[in-house]
């Protein structure tokens, strides 16, 4: 991959970027342009400006997808939305090509406006498609993990999903989370209700066990938090983390389960999963920040395929 960004931020326009990008791409012969546009002003501009290749819009905002498939323009609904925007880049080709929108071999043109990721100014990125970009995810996700085993990772976003998609059906239930590094997590912490795990065989403690998500989903309306070990074992759940004085940077709006998580994943090597009770959306933490946020009603594909 190479590419070109905005050194100086604020200064290039969504329309200058849009023929930036048009130039880019006729010199280079590529297959197509993907724009990543949130508000879906930016790609308006790069479809204003050719109808010499297919352009692709990508975007994580249900309201701009709508808008645009509506207006007949090609595009893709991201369900992930990374902390930064080269991360995204990676995601959207992913998904691209997991979708049938892009094919191997392709050369394609990637560009991010401004409104995806404001105060970071724009990026541009051309790439060819290669085979090892249907699992960029993948890699990145096991990439937070310390001791993680994929599967386990993989039933927790599903399981987080399920209890988000709960939230947004009006059940106002949320929860934490927390995947290895259980001992570190368990320092200091209480049980706030009886374990309801305790006592229970091995089978119906592992999270990699579909018959038990139903279960999980109604256990969520617990306070407090699931932890698990790294290979998916439910040690407890109804667990109030301890915290401690650790200082941690949440975006305005989010509460005392996401800065516990944060906070928590800030001491330990723990990756914590946190579902919001208010929108249903399912943010994952690692090393104290926002590593992802995922919309639950959107499928993100496997994570892994096998140990």
């Amino acid at each position: 991959m190479s590419k070109a960004n905005n050194p100086k931020k604020g200064i290039r326009s969504d329309a200058d970027l849009a023929r930036m990008v048009v130039d880019i791409a006729e010199a280079a012969f590529a297959d197509a342009v993907i724009c990543v546009s949130e508000s879906g002003v930016f790609a308006q501009h790069v479809l204003g400006s050719t109808d010499k290749f297919r352009i692709i819009v990508a975007t994580a905002t249900k309201e701009t997808y709508n808008a645009l498939t509506k207006g007949g323009v090609e595009a893709v609904r991201l369900p992930l939305h990374a902390v930064d925007k080269y991360r995204q880049i990676r995601y959207v080709l992913s998904v691209a090509l997991r979708s049938a929108k892009i094919s191997i071999g392709d050369f394609i043109v990637c560009a991010v406006g401004r409104d995806a990721y404001p105060g970071e100014g724009d990026l541009i990125v051309l790439a060819e498609v290669e085979p090892s970009f249907e699992d960029l995810v993948i890699t990145d996700l096991l990439k937070l993990t310390d001791g993680i085993r994929p599967k386990a990772l993989e039933a927790a976003l599903t399981v987080a999903c399920k209890i988000g998609r709960a939230a947004r059906r009006g059940k106002r239930i949320g929860t934490i989370l927390m995947l290895g590094d259980s001992s570190k997590v368990l320092e200091g912490s209480k049980q706030l209700v009886p374990n309801p795990f305790q006592g229970h065989d091995e089978s119906t403690r592992r999270l990699t066990n579909p018959e038990i998500h139903e279960a999980l989903v109604e256990l969520s309306k617990l306070d407090g938090a699931f932890v698990l070990r790294g290979d998916g074992f439910i040690q407890s759940a109804g667990v109030f983390l301890a915290t401690t004085r650790v200082e941690v940077e949440l975006p305005v709006g989010l509460g005392a389960r996401h800065a516990a998580a944060a906070a928590v994943t800030a001491r330990t090597n723990a990756t914590a999963i946190v579902v919001s009770a208010t929108d249903g959306n399912v943010r994952v933490f690692s090393d104290g920040r926002i590593v992802l946020r995922i919309d639950p009603d959107i499928e993100y594909g496997l994570i892994s395929t096998n140990e």
